[in-house]
């Protein structure tokens, strides 16, 4: 093993061969070890230990232990939704789609955001991003909210919609209220392009992503698209009001 060095196992001692083995058997422990945890493990003192380590070629116990790989394929798993956002899960014309969105936004009284369960908890963070930006904007995440009371005698209101199956019902149900009508304009966000939600909707920004349930109906499924789409929506709409200050 390279991170014992050269060993002349001629110069080793009982107690420096009763470490080694130790060490050798249990090498995805020691990163997690202390120079105290390994003495007791391998019936030696904390002494003879460093003593050993100096013995083939480490001036530290943490210069030592850094030679030892700690096991990456859980992190490796963990730090897999970074993958979402490559650029070949989006469509070419994204970008195009976003800026346009952003001048409607610009132009309208309202923004409003609707999703349930998961894509809901997008919406909060929605509305506040854009609140930010100097939106009129809320989350809207109870489909009989009476919504068209709200907005009553308004005009120009944006529409946006969060949800990765683009099926769910009352979101369909809620959306087919308020096409058609010339003060709305419906965004979807959505990770089916083909959904009924997208097909319903006047602009459609749309990822590809994989559905993870557990226990047949909890929802365990990356959102981390559609966060970064409200973001790029977000920071359009920015640029474009700094744009029309100047």
């Amino acid at each position: 093993m390279s991170f014992f060095g050269k060993i002349d196992f001629n110069e080793l001692s009982e107690t420096d061969r009763a470490i080694y083995h130790f060490m050798s058997s249990n090498s995805d422990k020691i990163p997690y070890m202390r120079v105290r945890d390994i003495a007791k493990e391998s019936h030696t003192s904390a002494s003879s230990v460093m003593r050993f380590i100096r013995k083939i070629g480490y001036e530290s116990f943490t210069e030592f232990r850094t030679q030892f790989k700690v096991p990456t394929t859980d992190q490796e798993d963990l730090l897999a939704g970074k993958e979402a956002l490559e650029r070949q899960h989006f469509p070419k014309n994204i970008e195009a789609t976003i800026w346009q969105i952003a001048e409607k936004i610009l132009e309208s009284e309202n923004i409003i955001f609707f999703g349930m369960g998961a894509s809901g908890s997008m919406c909060d963070y929605a509305a506040r991003r854009f609140a930010t930006v100097g939106c009129n904007s809320f989350a809207l995440t109870d489909p009989t909210y009476p919504i068209s009371g709200k907005l009553f005698n308004t005009t120009d209101n944006v529409f946006i919609t969060l949800s990765i199956t683009g099926m769910t019902t009352e979101i369909v149900e809620v959306v087919n209220g308020f096409r058609n009508r010339g003060d709305y304009t419906i965004v979807a966000i959505t990770g089916d392009v083909n959904s009924t939600l997208a097909q319903m909707s006047d602009h459609v920004l749309s990822y590809q992503t994989t559905v993870k349930r557990i226990h047949h109906y909890e929802d365990l499924t990356t959102q981390i698209p559609a966060v970064f789409l409200i973001e790029s929506l977000a920071e359009a709409v920015y640029r474009l009001t700094k744009k029309e200050s100047h």
